[in-house]
């Protein structure tokens, strides 16, 4: 078969058409995809906001935010979410405050604490705590410094002696029930 032999004008015209037919596509697409997301996006606002214990959380980035003071903490749990978890012990953000902290058996719920208290610490560090096996650099402390002390354990629970704070069981909780003992009054 054979085909039949077009004119530059046809040629450009057949071009034309398909640049026209191709660019209506893409600007409705355009314009769909921004009034859609327009739409879905407002209406998240209250799925990403909580009211507990007085304070606004605010669902961001995986972390729930609330402001305290001035200053934005961020948080794995709600409150409501750490009910069973035991905390004893008085927790002040003015014992840490430019004083240094100590860490003992860090582990991932370090970040947790440290994102938050580090704007009043004067610094932290790893460390041994006295009366315990310890291997390298580490400088060894007791309850007379400011010390967070991970422990493993079935129950989540957050208790304190002296300076010494320990967080046992599933930490990231126990670090999220610390910082809001520490915070809400």
């Amino acid at each position: 078969m054979l085909r039949r032999i077009k004119t530059k004008e046809e040629v450009e015209k057949a071009r034309k058409k398909n640049q026209f037919i191709i660019g209506g596509i893409l600007v409705f697409l355009l314009i769909v995809s921004t009034l859609g997301y327009s739409l879905t996006s407002g209406n998240n606002d209250s799925e990403n906001t909580v009211k507990q214990k007085g304070i606004t959380f605010l669902r961001d980035g995986g972390l729930w935010k609330a402001n305290f003071g001035g200053t934005t903490f961020g948080f794995q749990y709600l409150p409501s979410e750490l009910e069973n978890v035991s905390i004893q012990g008085y927790f002040g953000l003015e014992q840490y405050s430019n004083k240094p902290l100590y860490i003992v058996n860090p582990n991932d719920a370090i970040g947790e604490i440290l994102n938050n208290l580090n704007p009043y610490l004067l610094r932290y560090q790893e460390a041994c705590l006295e009366g315990t096996p310890c291997g390298g650099d580490i400088p060894i402390k007791n309850c007379e410094e400011n010390l967070i002390i991970f422990l493993e354990g079935d129950e989540t629970k957050v208790y304190q002696d002296r300076n010494c704070v320990y967080l046992e069981g599933d930490s990231v909780m126990g670090a999220d029930a610390f910082l809001y003992k520490m915070l809400i009054k």
